[in-house]
């Protein structure tokens, strides 16, 4: 009979950590510890396995291929173990909510008010990060997250359609009319996403050719160029739902003449079947069937 590997669950604990913030400080950080017992750790787990987890860089750490899938696998179950174990200590009121930096910044967090409302036993604790560095194993007890049009998405529940037109400030939406007859091509575009792959893919739908789009200032989140576009530095590629605050109060217009294009959707993803959570799901339902709606 061949002997099993006995592997520490704690050194498991370890890698996910390190794997989860790509950081051997950071994860000691989480954990109490010094960054040398972390590499410790790590060290010994892939000795006893055989195999390597990381790429090791100057004080830098990325996943290898099996690193990631092994990640992928133990993930769940660490997150499922900690839930456990938090569970024991707080309010089963209170809820985690994981959303990118734009969404709980434009969307979420300004309409937590109308939740408490009707749900005022409930607390959430909002967590964000960006796009790029949403977790690809989510562990909160609920998570929002964008998908792009024709990505996969099994196993996340549709939330709203990502509807995408250019708006701009009233102020440059004068001077360009002042100027000649409105055309997207004589306004600067402003750039929020790797690769401009919105722009492409709303370029295409518009029949209209990506170079004569003027690119101009680029910015890492949508509520980044979103500011830019109030300032009146340019027209950017908006989702609807990021943007009732300032159509409401006209601090932007859409700009005439084009049609909006379904780029994507946002999804959610539910780890709890508590009573708050299951509110909280039919409530953000509630919210955007609102949205959609106008009222």
């Amino acid at each position: 009979m061949l002997e099993k590997h006995r592997i520490s669950l704690n050194a498991i604990r370890v890698f996910a950590i390190v794997a989860r913030t790509g950081s051997l400080t950071a994860a000691g950080a989480e954990l109490g510890v010094t960054s040398g017992a972390v590499s410790h750790q790590l060290r010994k787990l892939e000795d006893e396995l055989g195999v390597n987890f990381f790429h090791r860089g100057n004080n830098t750490v990325s996943l290898t291929d099996l690193g990631l899938r092994f990640y992928q696998q133990v993930a769940p179950a660490i997150g499922l173990i900690e839930r456990s174990a938090d569970a024991l200590y707080r309010d089963e009121n209170e809820i985690s909510v994981h959303a990118t930096t734009s969404l709980a910044l434009r969307w979420l967090i300004p309409s937590l008010d109308r939740f408490r409302t009707l749900c005022p036993q409930v607390r959430v604790r909002v967590e964000t990060s960006s796009a790029r560095g949403f977790p690809v194993v989510p562990d909160s007890d609920v998570s929002i997250r964008y998908f792009r049009a024709a990505e996969a998405a099994e196993g996340w529940d549709f939330l709203a359609s990502d509807l995408r037109r250019p708006v701009i400030s009233p102020s440059l939406l004068v001077k360009a009319a002042n100027r000649r007859e409105i055309a997207i091509s004589d306004i600067p575009a402003l750039q929020c996403s790797v690769g401009n792959w919105d722009w492409k893919l709303w370029c295409e739908a518009s029949d209209i050719p990506l170079s004569s789009l003027s690119l101009a200032h680029a910015f890492d989140t949508d509520d980044a160029a979103l500011h830019a576009c109030v300032a009146g530095l340019g027209t950017v590629l908006a989702p609807t739902i990021l943007t009732g605050r300032e159509m409401k109060s006209g601090a932007l217009v859409i700009l005439p003449g084009y049609k909006p294009v379904e780029t994507g959707t946002y999804r959610y993803q539910r780890r709890s079947e508590s009573r708050a959570v299951r509110q909280f799901c039919s409530w953000m339902d509630a919210e955007m069937r609102s949205l959609e709606s106008g009222s």
